[in-house]
């Protein structure tokens, strides 16, 4: 159980710098899924409660809501949901914008994964085991292409309900769910990072379906 102290005010955190706020804020977020996915490990999701979390990260349940709204947000939060998109990728000239975002979501689904494979592991398998998690995993998926088709319509110079970007980016991501499913149903066994690289490299030289 970690043994740090419950996480600053809000009044405390006006009185420090955004930075520094933002560092306090993302390592409190992270010290309570870690004890958060540890706790689903040995008790299972469902017999974990929110002052179960807040117990084992020593604060208390109060703090826990100020930081997540339920449990199914603690499973599906990680550091760059914190980014907008814009801080995520910035094309260059000469530059593709659509191979750029591939890549850079490419490496931070390496960079989660090299990071704490365990833990991404066991909460890879409870977005696609828990239904009140998996419902809640693809509405966050839904969500997110919003900003990316903006980003890509403007970096291209079409539309943001252009057919051809909406259904390549949608792609990329179903890919990248493909792969991240599979790993986790083989409890981890394959290397991530080969595997979103294999499904984007099928979804790159995909054809007609020969009969």
């Amino acid at each position: 159980m970690s043994q740090s102290q419950d996480a600053p005010s809000p009044q405390a955190d006006r009185n420090v710098p955004g930075d520094l706020r933002q560092r306090r804020r993302l390592r409190t977020k992270a010290q309570l899924q870690d004890e958060a996915v540890a706790l689903f490990a040995e008790k299972g999701y469902d017999k974990t409660s929110v002052d179960d979390i807040a117990h084992a990260a020593a604060v208390s349940p109060r703090t826990f809501y100020r930081y997540f709204a339920c449990k199914e947000d603690i499973v599906l939060w990680d550091e760059y949901d914190e980014l907008p998109p814009g801080d995520l990728w910035n094309a260059r000239d000469g530059e593709d914008p659509y191979t750029l975002m591939v890549r850079r979501l490419r490496e931070l689904t390496e960079q989660l994964y090299h990071q704490n494979p365990q833990r991404l592991l066991l909460r890879t398998r409870l977005c696609y085991t828990v239904p009140a998690i998996r419902a809640r995993f693809i509405n966050q998926q839904l969500d997110m292409l919003g900003p990316y088709y903006t980003q890509l319509a403007q970096a291209t110079g079409v539309q943001s309900d252009d057919l051809q970007l909406l259904v390549r980016l949608a792609a990329a991501f179903a890919a990248m769910l493909v792969a991240m499913e599979r790993w986790q149903r083989n409890d981890g066994r394959e290397d991530l990072a080969t595997l979103v690289d294999e499904a984007l490299a099928a979804l790159a030289t995909m054809g007609p379906t020969r009969r």
